[in-house]
């Protein structure tokens, strides 16, 4: 089945109910909250491209990394630098222009700076995942031109507890003998709320169906005498995770005021280099508060993070690069009627020190402000928002440009939306609501961008920064359709982002330098355009006593490189998803087709990537004991054990996507 047949039975589905009656049960759209303060409201009433993943539906995508537990979202690709280290992408665009944010506020952990650098929290315990897209995602800062995720912990609780709760979670991976366990505690005290968490997870090198390296990296790379190709495993994968947490907080009949504190520790091998072992850990102390009411405001709210950040990538057990970084971000957001404004500040200092260490100490400070007005007039829904970012990057000790160079920027940003509810919501019929938006950001060049200059052995290149880089400014519009009643829900949305001086890392074709092609950070015109479809329907009058869903989504982006012609390296292909979901009270079940064009549209000097299908599978069964409630989990992935590359993976020469895997999980509600 190819993307058109796909996309066309998506269509059919879509379009045959749009005039069916109501079911009995309404079928609900989890509430989402922009900036925790705008109030919260259903992903159709909400002006941006919104997407909330949580509950059962989060418990069939968690994967080991927060990259891989998104990448079947519309919209949302993952880098997937093997099984241990994968950023989301979204809509073609990652590292430092999508913004990673933990309860509201950034990770501050170093996974932008390279694509082996793993995002500093595991999916095992996250509660909910946020993911923006459009122009709300701007007032999280310049940096979020791409988009937002937003992962939720609730370790700071916000109300009291109906009644406590201990969770415990045990899972097993055949595909990498992954073994996790993850435990979960909420009790109030007196006028306290507790919170505990605490995970663990092992696993070791991932199966794939055949040879590690492709045919064309075999042939352009031949092995030595006497060495064999890797087949069966993908080497120096394997993986110990460990997190734990403590929160309380004290809810008040008009806010709440609370503070946790997690530590995170991972050692993982990285792909590229198979002698290479990375030691991470982080500690993060985190504290929220709201009042409402308070001072002729609706309410105000405050997020602040401290952390502290080192990894340490070992080889053949000697210590060779040490990154550190240390931040804080805090974050105000007020509300009063229509209006969310609000300030915020962050300053970490990253440090890099070894024989690989590509980037100087720098400090990175940022201040902004910002606001967003939304009001409704009958069936129209304006926005406007505005935020004001002054950011400034220095360098410690640096080669290239030598200590103490700086340099400041001032990004403004502006997004002015309308949402149209072309129709009145009738029981007996769809609502229809249209959107359209536009945005102008600029985004300040990263310490990265600005001040690299050595060997980045994990892309296997040297790099090498520019820092009379101005803003990187872009200009975007987005239109969106979405239509809803009690037994459908569907977004369809088209964008396009316009970039002068967008930051592109090119090859200079100056002679090797350690036997590492040079790269050099430039900026150049740049285009981004595609569309983006998600549909969901309750089928009906099915057989056997219970509900069916079905489940569409797709999506396509395109890069350009107007100034040298020819596409952006590593855009996403085409892809579509089509799944069948069963459930009723003793069980349910899934069954879900997931199809990825090949990607012949590559930049210079960047391969072609074959298009691949998978075939997942998936069931819960629910069950009561008097020790408490429990759900059996059973996915299958990759059913037919297929090799895949993901074309947008800056090791998929050498590493493939994993084969077919069996997981199997328990949840316990004790």
């Amino acid at each position: 089945m190819d993307i058109k047949t796909l996309f066309a039975l998506g269509l059919v589905f879509g379009l045959a109910p749009l005039s069916a009656k109501s079911a009995e049960q309404d079928f609900q759209v989890d509430e989402i909250s922009v900036l925790g303060q705008s109030g919260k409201r259903s992903a159709f009433d909400s002006l941006p491209s919104v997407t909330k993943v949580s509950g059962t539906e989060l418990d069939r995508k968690r994967k080991s990394t927060l990259g891989e537990t998104l990448s079947r979202e519309a919209g949302v690709s993952a880098t997937f630098f093997g099984p241990n280290s994968s950023r989301p992408v979204i809509r073609g665009l990652d590292g430092d222009r999508v913004r990673m944010l933990e309860n509201g506020v950034g990770l501050l952990d170093a996974s932008s700076a390279s694509p082996d650098h793993a995002v500093a929290i595991d999916p095992l315990l996250v509660d909910s995942i946020e993911i923006l897209r459009g122009p709300s995602a701007l007032l999280y800062g310049s940096s979020a031109v791409g988009g937002v995720v937003n992962v939720r912990t609730n370790r700071i609780a916000e109300a009291r507890l109906d009644a406590g709760r201990f969770d415990l979670n045990p899972a097993y991976n055949s595909v990498d003998q992954g073994k996790s366990l993850g435990a979960l505690a909420r009790k109030n005290l007196g006028d306290f709320v507790l919170h505990v968490d605490a995970s663990i997870r092992s696993s070791e090198n991932y199966a794939i169906p055949g040879f590690a390296r492709t045919l064309a990296e075999r042939d352009a790379n031949p092995l030595a005498p006497g060495e064999e190709e890797e087949s069966g495993t993908v080497g120096n994968s394997t993986n110990r995770t460990s997190q734990a947490a403590i929160g309380i907080s004290r809810p008040l009949e008009n806010g709440f005021i609370g503070a946790a504190v997690s530590g995170y520790l991972s050692e993982y091998g990285t792909v590229a280099e198979k002698s290479v072992i990375i030691d991470m850990d982080r500690v993060r102390l985190d504290a929220a508060g709201e009042l409402r009411g308070a001072l002729g405001l609706d309410s105000i709210r405050f997020k602040s993070a401290f952390s502290k950040y080192e990894h340490t990538e070992m080889e053949d057990g000697e210590v060779g690069t040490i990154f550190r970084n240390r931040g804080v971000e805090s974050r105000v957001d007020a509300k009063k009627g229509s209006f969310v404004f609000g300030a915020q500040h962050q300053y970490f200092r990253l440090s890099a020190v070894g024989d690989e260490a590509f980037l100087p100490t720098t400090r990175n400070s940022s201040l902004a402000g910002f606001g967003l007005w939304e009001e409704s007039y009958g069936r129209v829904k304006p926005s406007f928002g505005l935020r004001l970012d002054s950011a400034g990057v220095e360098s410690e000790t640096s080669d290239l440009f030598g200590a103490g160079a700086s340099k400041m920027f001032f990004a403004p940003s502006a997004s002015l939306g309308v949402q149209v509810a072309l129709n009145e919501s009738v029981a007996s019929g769809p609502a229809f609501s249209a959107g359209l938006n536009a945005t102008y950001t600029e985004r300040a060049p990263n310490y990265q961008e600005l001040f690299a200059n050595g060997a980045h052995v994990a892309t296997g290149i040297f790099e090498r920064g520019n820092n009379a880089f101005s803003t990187e400014k872009n200009v975007g519009l987005e239109a969106s359709l979405k239509v809803k009643d009690q037994v459908q829900d569907a977004r369809f949305s088209m964008f396009l982002q316009d970039f002068r001086n967008y930051i592109a890392l090119s090859p200079t074709g100056e002679p090797q330098i350690d036997g590492l092609d040079v790269y050099q950070f430039n900026q150049v015109r740049a285009r981004l355009f595609g569309a983006e479809l998600e549909y969901r329907y309750r089928l009906q009058d099915m057989m056997l006593a219970g509900n069916w869903d079905l489940d569409f989504k797709a999506d396509w982006v395109r890069g350009l490189d107007l100034t040298n012609g020819g596409a952006l390296p590593r855009m996403v292909p085409i892809r579509g998803t089509l799944g069948v979901n069963y459930r009723n009270q003793a069980f349910s079940a899934g069954l879900e087709y997931q199809r990825t064009e090949g990607q012949n549209q590559v930049a210079a000097n960047e391969r072609a990537t074959r298009g691949y299908n998978f075939v997942n599978l998936s069931g819960e069964v629910p069950f009561t004991t008097s020790f408490g409630l429990f759900k059996a989990l059973l996915r299958v992935n990759n059913l037919f054990d297929v090799e895949a590359r993901n074309h947008i993976s800056f090791v998929k020469e050498i590493a493939p996507l994993p084969g077919r895997n069996v997981f199997v999980g328990l949840q316990a509600a004790l």
